[in-house]
């Protein structure tokens, strides 16, 4: 009997193993592209970087959650968001609820996220409903680095959270009851410098594909430029070319645009004017030159 024990002992842990592999597994798939489960809609979101003159930025995100309204559908018209905005939340009726989404908390390099790169930063299955608005909730070791040193980054007025109000035109439908949203966290008009200490107060613009439009090309020569802005009356986005030149601007809205290019190391700026933009629709500007 002895001699039997460890063998029967070293399968049950085996099978206990391969069970919890599998369980994992299936779990992962039906997170990710598995069926969505009756009575529920599968929401992703994206996050992506509206830049700003740093080597990096350092963003602590800890928490996505989503407010529902469970009696209206996505494809319903949108309504006031009385009592809401950035800074406040209100619950206008008994069908509104708030819902957390799969993330992974933790330091994220804004930077990396630039010229059209994103990172799929929550997802998960929310009760059918009309997605109203996004709750972004920050961590304390937030930070930004520049000429190799690192400074820290102060919340204002040390609130942790901030909210985003979401459309109709903010959401692709990717199938049945599948959802996804772009988020573009705006540094430039997120961060300040006062007082010899870096402030943060989010901004983050909600954006879908199919209802934007982006605007790319590449500078040269290499080292002639900073900072792109792209600009009209109602609307601002900025861009921080890779090292070849190469840039991409995305969540436009539909309309004509401005583009400035800060020139650098002797180079002048340069501003393009009537760039057309569409929906849903990449205008590609090729090679840009700047002279001396």
């Amino acid at each position: 009997m002895k001699s039997n024990a460890k063998p029967i002992w070293v399968a049950g842990i085996l099978l206990l193993t391969l069970s919890t592999f599998f369980y994992a597994c299936k779990k992962e798939v039906s997170a990710t592209g598995g069926d969505i489960p009756t009575g529920n809609t599968k929401f992703s979101i994206y996050l992506t970087d509206g830049p700003l003159d740093f080597e990096k930025v350092l963003i602590d995100i800890q928490q996505i959650a989503v407010k529902i309204d469970t009696c209206h559908r996505n494809h319903d018209a949108d309504h006031n968001h009385s009592g809401c905005d950035d800074d406040h939340d209100q619950q206008n009726s008994n069908c509104e609820i708030w819902d957390t989404l799969s993330i992974r908390p933790g330091i994220y390099d804004l930077l990396t996220l630039r010229n059209g790169l994103d990172t799929l930063l929550a997802s998960g299955f929310i009760l059918n409903g009309k997605i109203e608005r996004i709750k972004f909730t920050l961590g304390d070791s937030n930070s930004v680095q520049a000429d190799s040193v690192v400074y820290p980054l102060k919340l204002v007025n040390n609130q942790h959270f901030v909210y985003v109000n979401v459309g109709r035109e903010h959401l692709d439908s990717l199938s049945s009851n599948n959802f996804q949203l772009y988020l573009d966290f705006d540094l430039a008009r997120s961060i300040r410098y006062i007082n010899g200490q870096y402030w943060l107060k989010p901004v983050l613009k909600p954006f879908g594909r199919h209802s934007s439009g982006e605007i790319e090309g590449k500078i040269r020569p290499a080292h002639s430029f900073g900072m792109i802005k792209a600009y009209n009356a109602t609307d601002t986005a900025f861009a921080l070319p890779k090292n070849e030149g190469e840039f991409k601007i995305r969540g436009l809205k539909e309309g004509t645009y401005s583009l400035f290019i800060d020139g650098i190391n002797g180079y002048k700026d340069t501003t393009i004017n009537s760039v057309n933009v569409t929906r849903n629709r990449e205008t590609k500007l090729g090679t840009i030159l700047l002279h001396q």
